[in-house]
C-alpha cells in the first residue's frame, strides 16, 4: 500500500505504452495449456481503470502517512504498543502522557462540553475508560487531594470529569493538589499509554473518512479490471475442460 504512492510518477512509463499493453495478452504457452486458439487480454481501458485505482490508494495512503498520529503510524497493534510504551520506565514520559491525554480530552471544548459525549470523536466507550483512569488517579492520590473539586454528585455517582478538567488547566494556585496526579502517572503508566491510544485512534473523524473514501474509490476501480480478468480465465478454464 505504502509503494503506490509511486504509481503517479512511474504510471506513464510503467502502463501507457505499447510494450506494457504486449504484455497483457497470455502468452503461447499458456494459451496452449489451456486449449486456446487466441490470447484473451485486458482491454486498453482496463490500464485506466487500474492506473487510477492505484492512485487512489496511492493518495490514501499519502494523506494516511501524514495524517495519522505518530504512535498509531508506529504501531498499529495497541497491545503491543502497551507492552513497548516508552514511559514504562521513564517517569518524565508517563506524566508527559497525561499531559497529552488531558489535552485530547478538553482541548477545543467549552466548560459547558465537559460531558459530550457519544460523537465520532469521542465515543461513550472512551468515556468510560478515560472515567476509570481518573477514578484510579484519584484512589492513589485521596490523601493528598484537599480542595481538589468534588468528584460525588448528588445522585451518588462519581464524576471525575470536572477534576480531570481542573488537573488540565494547570493553575498555578492549584498545583498543590494537581501535583500529586502527575506524581502518580508514572505507576500507571500502562494504562494512560492505552487511553492515550485509544484516545489518539478517534481523532481527526472527517480525515478518516475522507482517506477511507479515497481507499474505497480506489478499491471499486481495481474491482473492474480484477473481475475482468477473473472472467477471462475462468471462462478460458471451462472451454479447455
Amino acid at each position: 500500500m505504502k509503494l503506490t504512492v509511486l504509481i503517479p510518477l512511474v504510471g506513464f512509463f510503467l502502463l501507457f505504452n505499447q510494450y506494457t499493453e504486449s504484455l497483457l495478452t497470455l502468452p503461447n504457452f499458456l494459451r496452449e495449456d489451456l486449449g486456446l486458439q487466441s490470447g484473451p487480454s485486458l482491454s486498453p481501458r482496463n490500464l485506466y481503470y487500474t492506473y487510477f485505482g492505484l492512485c487512489f490508494l496511492g493518495v490514501g495512503s499519502f494523506l494516511f502517512a501524514i495524517f495519522c498520529p505518530r504512535e498509531i503510524g508506529s504501531e498499529p497493534n495497541i497491545d503491543r504498543y502497551v507492552i513497548n510504551a516508552p514511559s514504562i520506565n521513564a517517569p518524565v514520559i508517563a506524566k508527559d502522557d497525561f499531559r497529552t491525554l488531558l489535552d485530547l480530552r478538553f482541548s477545543g471544548l467549552r466548560s459547558s462540553d465537559d460531558d459530550a459525549g457519544n460523537t465520532p470523536d469521542f465515543p461513550d466507550e472512551l468515556g468510560s475508560e478515560f472515567h476509570g483512569l481518573m477514578e484510579e488517579l484519584y484512589k492513589a492520590v485521596d490523601d493528598d487531594v484537599d480542595g481538589a473539586p468534588e468528584v460525588m454528585l448528588g445522585s451518588g455517582y462519581l464524576d471525575f470529569t470536572k477534576l480531570a478538567r481542573s488537573i488540565w488547566n494547570n493553575v498555578r494556585a492549584q498545583w498543590v493538589w494537581t501535583q500529586p496526579f502527575y506524581s502518580a502517572a508514572p505507576n500507571f503508566a500502562r494504562d494512560i499509554a492505552f487511553v492515550k491510544y485509544r484516545f489518539l485512534d478517534y481523532t481527526r473523524f472527517r480525515m478518516r473518512l475522507a482517506v477511507a473514501l479515497v481507499y474505497l474509490v480506489g478499491f471499486l476501480l481495481l474491482l473492474k479490471p480484477t473481475l475482468h480478468a477473473t472472467a477471462l480465465l475462468a471462462l478460458a478454464w471451462l472451454q479447455a475442460g
